[in-house]
């Protein structure tokens, strides 16, 4: 792999998002198939030290030294220099992100949305949706363990009580910044099914959403001891279960396989893709520590499923990280107009 220089003009480094478009930029450099072995950044528009000492620390985090001095000329927030070689940061256009997390996350990783709509829209994603998970508004920060899923007396007491959880407060903090963020930003829920394949959103919380998205975390009443057969069996069901549903979206699918700890059933990819195009549901391409293996997404085509993109960001710096879903679609042969839209 090629080595270079990395450089931050001034109007780049001065940017209120500077250790994130620096970010950007690194994973930008790697995507060119460049190392870069420093980076320097101008110093001219940073008389602010604690900028400077955030820089020096965003370039250790991706193991680099980091300097100030003089850069190759421009001055522009999108573009950074490889050499001297400018490269933009802007996206391609018609690109949209419909996954994405919030702080309200307990799978997040230190996320403000904010801030990675800021990155997002900054970056150029036309449409940058937040789908918080349905489950971890519902019920305490260890959901992941106590298995919900199967307890529909758990899901009928939250239900019960007067803010259902956080979710009162999550639907009122999304409320409030609606008009403060604009139509680019828009808000849904990422849906699981509990006991009974019964969808997981309170009757009075199904309203109010740009669009829901479906996710199978779990599988109901599968033991570990199940055999491929049988969790297939059991996926399927409950995927047919979901589809039933009144979501756009099937988050990552088949990720419950590799996950599991299951080879990916590839002789489901056809029957899969026919459910999801009789039920009008996109398929949601997702790198997000998931294997995407393009032909599926090759099959969801032929039968007609529309393509959705999700970074399913965690953490702030993941926001508008969809070089590999541009990789993707690449592979298919697909531009992002082609992709779910508004």
């Amino acid at each position: 792999m090629k080595s270079e220089v990395l450089s931050l003009p001034g109007a780049m480094a001065a940017s209120p998002l500077a250790c994130l478009l620096l970010d950007k930029a690194i994973k930008r450099a790697r995507a060119e198939r460049v190392a870069p072995r420093e980076v320097v950044i101008s110093d001219q528009r940073l008389p602010d030290a604690r900028l400077r000492n955030r820089l020096i620390a965003e370039a250790a985090l991706n193991g680099l030294a980091c300097r100030f001095g003089s850069v190759p000329a421009g001055d522009t927030p999108d573009v950074f220099f490889l050499g001297d070689r400018p490269l933009s940061l802007r996206l391609p256009p018609g690109l949209n992100d419909w996954h994405a997390h919030t702080q309200f996350a307990y799978c997040g990783r230190g996320i403000d949305l904010t801030d990675a709509a800021r990155l997002a829209l900054h970056l150029g994603v036309e449409t940058q949706g937040f789908s918080e998970h349905a489950f971890a508004l519902y019920f305490p920060s260890d959901a992941l363990k106590f298995r919900w899923q199967g307890d529909p007396d758990a899901v009928e007491r939250v239900w019960a009580t007067p803010g259902r959880g956080r979710m009162a407060a999550y639907r009122a903090w999304v409320r409030d910044l609606r008009p403060l963020l604009g139509p680019r930003v828009r808000f849904g829920l990422e849906v699981d099914l509990f006991g009974g394949g019964r969808f997981c959103l309170a009757p009075e919380d199904l309203e109010g959403w740009d669009y829901l998205i479906g996710a199978i975390h779990a599988v109901e009443g599968l033991s570990p001891g199940a055999t491929q057969a049988q969790a297939e069996a059991a996926w399927m069901r409950d995927v047919e279960r979901l589809l039933q549903q009144p979501i756009a979206i099937l988050a990552h699918p088949l990720r419950f396989f590799p996950w599991d700890g299951r080879p990916t059933p590839t002789h489901l990819y056809r029957p899969l893709a026919r459910m999801l195009a009789q039920a009008r549901v996109a398929a949601e391409i997702n790198h997000h520590k998931n294997p995407v293996d393009p032909a599926f997404f090759r099959i969801c085509l032929e039968e007609g499923v529309r393509i959705s993109l999700g970074t399913d960001a965690h953490v702030t710096r993941s926001a508008g990280d969809l070089l590999p879903h541009l990789e993707t679609l690449r592979q298919l042969a697909l531009s992002p107009s082609a992709t779910l839209h508004p």
